[in-house]
Order: C-alpha cells, then sequence, then structure tokens
C-alpha cells in the first residue's frame, strides 16, 4: 500500500514539473514596439500583429521583428531571447519532459529586452542624416535620468555630450537651454523625449 502510494505521488509530481514553465510564465509575452513613426505596421515572422506604437501579448516563440510604412524602408530585427530561470529549475528536478514541451511552446523563453525602438529611415533621406537622428534619440532615451541630473545640476557629461551629437558637424545652435525645453516638453517619458530631441537637430 505504502509503494503504491508513494509510485501514486511520484507520478503527480512528474506531471506537476512537466511544463512548468507553460504553466507559472506561460508561452506569450507582453512586448512592445516604438518607432519614430507612428502608424508603421509591426509584424512578427511576417505576420502583421499591430501599428506602432505597439503594446500586446506575443508568442515566445518568434525569432525576427519587422517594422514597415509605405514611403520608408522596412526594418527588421532579430527578437532577443533568454532562457527563463524555472526552465533550469524544471531540468534539475527531472522534469525533462517538461523542459521540451516549454521549448517547442517557446515558454521556456523570455524576450530580453521587452520593449524594442525600431527606427525608419524616409525613401528620400540620406543615411548620414537618418544615422544622425538616431543617434540622437537613442541617446536621449537611454540616458534620459542622467540628462535629467545634469539639467538639475547646472551641466554635465551626459548632457554636454547629448548638444555635441544634436549639433553634430555643424555650428552650435543648440544649447542645455533647448534640451531642458524638451525634456518639460516631454514629460519625462523616454520616447517623447527623444523625438522631441530629433525635432531640434
Amino acid at each position: 500500500m505504502r509503494r503504491v502510494t508513494t509510485v501514486g505521488l511520484t507520478v503527480v509530481a512528474a506531471l506537476l514539473t512537466a511544463s512548468c514553465a507553460t504553466i507559472i510564465k506561460g508561452s506569450t509575452q507582453t512586448i512592445t514596439v516604438s518607432s519614430n513613426v507612428d502608424g508603421a505596421s509591426v509584424l512578427l515572422d511576417g505576420e502583421r500583429i499591430g501599428t506602432t506604437p505597439f503594446t500586446g501579448v506575443v508568442k515566445r516563440n518568434k525569432a525576427m521583428l519587422t517594422v514597415q510604412k509605405e514611403g520608408y524602408r522596412p526594418s527588421t530585427v532579430a527578437l532577443t531571447k533568454s532562457l527563463e530561470p524555472i526552465f533550469w529549475g524544471n531540468i534539475i528536478t527531472g522534469g525533462t519532459f517538461g523542459s521540451i514541451t516549454d521549448f517547442a511552446s517557446g515558454a521556456a523563453y523570455q524576450y530580453a529586452p521587452a520593449s524594442y525602438q525600431v527606427d525608419l529611415q524616409a525613401g528620400a533621406q540620406s543615411s548620414s542624416d537618418f544615422e544622425h537622428r538616431v543617434a540622437a534619440r537613442k541617446f536621449a532615451m537611454v540616458y534620459l535620468d542622467e540628462i535629467s541630473i545634469d539639467l538639475a545640476s547646472g551641466g554635465g557629461d551626459y548632457l554636454s555630450a547629448l548638444v555635441a551629437i544634436i549639433n553634430g558637424d555643424g555650428p552650435a545652435r543648440v544649447d542645455g537651454a533647448a534640451v531642458r525645453d524638451a525634456l518639460q516638453a516631454s514629460g519625462g517619458h523616454p520616447i517623447s523625449f527623444g523625438r522631441r530631441i530629433v525635432e531640434l537637430i
């Protein structure tokens, strides 16, 4: 009787650990996709899922993200993934079948990062102008906090670097005051701040 109970508990434990990541985390994840162009189509592995700015739940087993809109060159990026920690727990506790199921469903993975900024180049836009604007936008978005601190203290390396990127090789048209105005107009939102900075170029 005791042996039967032990076997029964083992079977139940195996069933509970099978597809553990699928049960706990699921095979879907919320991602956000932003662009310098609103209303651009967002595709995952060729399947249209919405338009920019996009926030939605998607399958974790996708590989390629494409953003496209008429009049612009489409841009495709590979989705970066990492293994969910629960997957390793599955392996350690003997849940091999569950781990295989997690791989098949995509539940073993998580998109990292889960937010993507995909810039589109207009058909008539020069590559140098496009790259200049992308560099300014990305720097502003990534270092928003540091730039804010520099503005509050009256200057600093991050603010100086951003001003230098905005002005490029041309004359110094933009200064810290213009960056402060852009930050205030953005309400401190990274994407909005990036767009405001690009408008200064």
